[in-house]
């Protein structure tokens, strides 16, 4: 029997050292999902967490017939990562807790506005216009960013619908220098 302890203890201490191993992969794991759905940058979700919260938002707005809306906000071209940062710091400060914020590209952001109607949203495009008229470009001037927005009335059929149609009102915005927001009908 004694010849078994030293064995026992072996195999006691492989145990532990593969459960301590197990629980480091797991936490390992959770870390890298979190930040393959985080844009480095500025904090904010990223475009793949922004399409899986886009897709379960047409769900649920499908579901219990509710409106939902899409705020988008284009930085220009040639911007640094300071004001990236900034512009993330000024949606997050608007937007509710409950909104989705994230970085679809470089210059490129876009909140997802849950149970917000048409009207909310105009408030929240302009909190955005008043939030980010103080952002300034690397060498000083003003940025320029153009805001728009999206209210879903009825749900769109994907997500690249909802990327599409707030894609339309930043073009529109950058043609007149205002926010632009349009309420959609469609996918009934």
């Amino acid at each position: 029997m004694r010849e078994c302890v030293p064995i026992i203890v072996l195999a006691l201490v492989a145990i532990g050292g593969l459960t301590w191993a197990i629980l480091a992969l797991r936490g390992s794991l959770a870390r890298e999902r979190r930040l393959a759905r985080v844009d480095d940058v500025t904090g904010v979700r990223n475009a793949r967490a922004f399409h899986e919260a886009a897709g379960a938002e047409i769900e649920r707005a499908r579901r219990y017939q509710h409106p939902f809306s899409v705020a988008a906000v284009d930085l220009g071209s040639r911007v640094g990562d300071d004001l990236v940062r900034s512009a993330a710091t000024v949606l997050r400060g608007v937007l509710r807790a409950t909104d989705v914020v994230a970085r679809l590209g470089r210059d490129e952001f876009i909140a997802l506005l849950p149970e917000t109607t048409a009207a909310s949203a105009r408030i929240v495009l302009d909190k955005l216009r008043v939030g980010l008229a103080d952002l300034r470009m690397p060498d000083g001037r003003p940025a320029t960013p153009s805001i728009g927005g999206v209210t879903f009335l009825n749900p769109p059929h994907a997500v690249e619908e909802i990327v599409r149609a707030t894609d339309e009102r930043i073009a529109e915005a950058k043609g007149t220098g205002l926010p632009s927001h349009v309420t959609w009908n469609g996918g009934v």
